[in-house]
């Protein structure tokens, strides 16, 4: 029978005490024969604190304790709280069927300069936030939140519903009730200068692609009607762009992808390939705000001139959400026609 870690650390410091002792080893394990019989049955009382108000009773049942409830730590983004709500009033109501029914993305207007990974911050400003406190703080929740998520979650959410967490609205948001589009950063097809999306996206409506596996490029690509509609090249006068944001989820799926950018080049059209982005993953829980939260998964955005998120779907197109695609995009084009002209 193997010894218990307590009676190993008991028999060490045995050893010890006749080592440094004149008085030989068996007088000793005597001792530890007599400790163990005397205290070892005993239980190690509780602090004051941790004292229960009322004795138990060995028939009382388990919920006359008052256990303390753990608390949910709020979260500080506003931008991924509020897509998480909305995310979640989908599911509320079976009334209506999981519809996203609320506007998601960011609250504030993008910046070039966003999410870029460049630290720009002066020497006092990195000396200030390294003693802030708060900072320091949320900084180890995200660590935290980060390494106690299970690698496999998001595949077997994938498994569960095929990354169809809800069901693309039938019509557009209206213009002053959108959220943003966040900013990406990244390399394009045209050019291996890094450079930002908000550029590309700013003055145009697009129809904005992001995924990070082959399984995500697939549920993309069944919006439209054929794969060969989703690379080829849009004729400025149908009065929209596509935009393709790739995601690669490592450092090594990033190196493959950029090996086999000539094979990708010769099937996306020439002119998209300024438009065709390998970008870096958002910082902390940006992603959420657009409910993109499975790197499995494929999401479509209608986007329009301002970088504001119309339209939002994820997972495999069914035939409704394709015809509420066609059908904002077309009321997308006559709202911008209509907007220029009265310029």
């Amino acid at each position: 029978m193997s010894p218990t870690p307590s009676s190993s650390v008991l028999l060490s410091l045995v050893r010890l005490s006749a080592l440094y002792s004149s008085r030989p080893i068996c007088q000793c394990l005597a001792f530890r024969h007599e400790w163990s019989r005397n205290y070892s049955s005993k239980q190690t009382p509780l602090p004051p604190d941790a004292q229960p108000s009322s004795p138990i009773s060995s028939g009382a049942s388990s919920s006359s304790t008052q256990l303390p409830q753990p608390t949910r730590k709020p979260i500080n983004n506003p931008d991924v709280a509020a897509a998480l709500n909305a995310l979640a009033s989908s599911k509320k109501n079976d009334n209506n069927g999981n519809y996203l029914i609320r506007p998601i993305g960011m609250r504030s207007p993008p910046k070039p300069t966003d999410n870029t990974g460049i630290d720009k911050r002066t020497f006092a400003q990195k000396r200030a936030d390294f003693v802030d406190y708060d900072k320091h703080i949320e900084k180890r929740r995200e660590l935290v939140r980060e390494f106690t998520k299970s690698y496999f979650s998001e595949m077997h959410q994938y498994k569960k519903n095929m990354g169809k967490e809800w069901i693309a609205p039938k019509m557009f948001f209206r213009a002053d009730k959108a959220l943003y589009m966040p900013n990406f950063y990244g390399t394009t097809l045209a050019s291996r200068k890094a450079t930002d999306t908000t550029s590309a996206l700013k003055g145009h409506l697009s129809i904005v692609k992001i995924y990070s596996s082959v399984s995500g490029e697939r549920q993309v690509n069944s919006y439209f009607d054929s794969p060969e509609e989703a690379l080829s090249d849009v004729r400025e006068e149908e009065g929209y762009q596509i935009v393709d944001i790739t995601i690669p989820e490592s450092f090594v799926k990033a190196w493959i992808s950029k090996f086999f950018q000539y094979r990708t080049k010769n099937v996306v059209g020439k002119t998209r390939h300024s438009k065709f982005f390998y970008a870096q993953k958002l910082p902390g829980q940006l992603n959420l705000a657009i409910g993109a939260a499975n790197r499995y998964c494929g999401y479509v955005y209608l986007v329009d001139r301002d970088c504001k998120v119309r339209w939002a779907a994820g997972g495999y197109a069914t035939a409704e959400e394709k015809d509420s695609m066609q059908r904002c995009l077309h009321g997308l084009v006559a709202e911008d026609r209509a907007r220029q002209n009265k310029k």
